[in-house]
This record gives C-alpha cells, sequence and structure tokens, in this order.
C-alpha cells in the first residue's frame, strides 16, 4: 500500500481527497455527486446501525457511550438522524449546525431501542424517497453550511462518512457491554468511504 509522507502529515493508500487536501490542489479533486453508489452505500451503512441498534438490551439503553459521555439511546439516535438534516439543508439551503444541540431533547420521546430502529428504517425510506425525487440541480443547489458554503453532494457524502464512523464505534461500544455485533460490515463493505483512521 502506497504512504505519502510531506513534512509531518502523512497518507496512507490512494486517498484521492486526503492527498487534494495535503499537496493544495485546487480543483483536483474529483466532484462529489450524490449518484446511485452514494444512496446505496448509505442504505447498507444505515441498515447495519439499525441491526446493531435492535442488539443494545434494553437495560443498557443509558448506558454511557465513552466517546461523549452520553446514553447509548442518544448516541444513536444521532447517528440515524442525521441523513434527515442533509435532506432538510437541501430543501431549505440552510445548513447552520444547530441542531447537533438538540439530540438529547429530540431522543427522549423512544422508549425503547426497538423504537430508535424504527425511526432509523424510516429515515431509510425518506432517503430512498429523495433518490427517486430530488434532481441533480437539487444536489448541485449552493447551501449556506456552518463552514462555509456547501451543497447536497457534498453534504450527503459527509453524513456517509459520519455514519460510517460512527457505526465502526457502535461495533466496538456493543463489545465493550459484552454483545457481539451481528455480521457487522468489514473493511471491504468500506471500500470508498473516506473516515478517520481511528476509532475514537
Amino acid at each position: 500500500m502506497p504512504v505519502t509522507v510531506a513534512g509531518d502529515k502523512t497518507v496512507i493508500g490512494f486517498n484521492r481527497e486526503e492527498l487534494t487536501r495535503l499537496f493544495n490542489l485546487a480543483g483536483g479533486a474529483q466532484k462529489k455527486v450524490a449518484g446511485p453508489w452514494l444512496f446505496e452505500t448509505l442504505d447498507k451503512v444505515l441498515s447495519a446501525v439499525i441491526k446493531a441498534v435492535r442488539q443494545v438490551p434494553p437495560h443498557q439503553m443509558m448506558w454511557t457511550t465513552p466517546d461523549r459521555d452520553r446514553p447509548f439511546k442518544v448516541f444513536c439516535y444521532h447517528i440515524l438522524v442525521d441523513p434527515i438534516h442533509v435532506l432538510d439543508a437541501i430543501a431549505t439551503r440552510k445548513y447552520d449546525g444547530s441542531f447537533k444541540l438538540t439530540y438529547a431533547e429530540a431522543a427522549e420521546r423512544f422508549g425503547s431501542m426497538e423504537e430508535v430502529a424504527r425511526f432509523g428504517e424510516e429515515v431509510r425510506r425518506r432517503l430512498s424517497e429523495a433518490q427517486t425525487n430530488l434532481t441533480a440541480a437539487d444536489f448541485d443547489r449552493e447551501i449556506d453550511g456552518y463552514a462555509g458554503k456547501t451543497n447536497g453532494n457534498e453534504l450527503l457524502h459527509q453524513v456517509l462518512s459520519h455514519t460510517a464512523h460512527h457505526l465502526r464505534q457502535l461495533y466496538e461500544m456493543l463489545r465493550m457491554i459484552e454483545v457481539e455485533p451481528d455480521s457487522p460490515l468489514g473493511a471491504k463493505e468500506f471500500e470508498g468511504i473516506s473516515m478517520p483512521k481511528e476509532l475514537w
């Protein structure tokens, strides 16, 4: 596997996005498109998240996760709801990040992990509808993001990365409570998804 080193920065493998950033190759990165691969992969990852959510024992629903000292229920809701925030941003053309303050309060309505899982199935349905109903122009429209100008293509790729990374953490959290993940996704299923190498 190739390793690229520039000063104190290292890129493992041919990671086009990271290499473009490392060498300041303006315009060198391929345009991110919310196409069939993106939606199929995001649906696969969300399905795996939902399967893992259903493995959380009822008495562990409020177990405190090690990543940010939050209950399991809130962590799982956070993973599943973020694609909805992206769809809302595509509709409103605003992505101000205020939703980050609402996870704990919004998750209170779920009385069980099964209810969280069923919410996840609704998220999958919403994404399937978006793939069918939204056009390339919808995904291309500029969005005012909290980190600058962006668009639906970029935000959907970001949420795929975010969801996959949290799924890996979720698998590890299940093991921490002595639950072995059922048929977890492996390296092959994560191919093509840009995400941090470190788990935490």
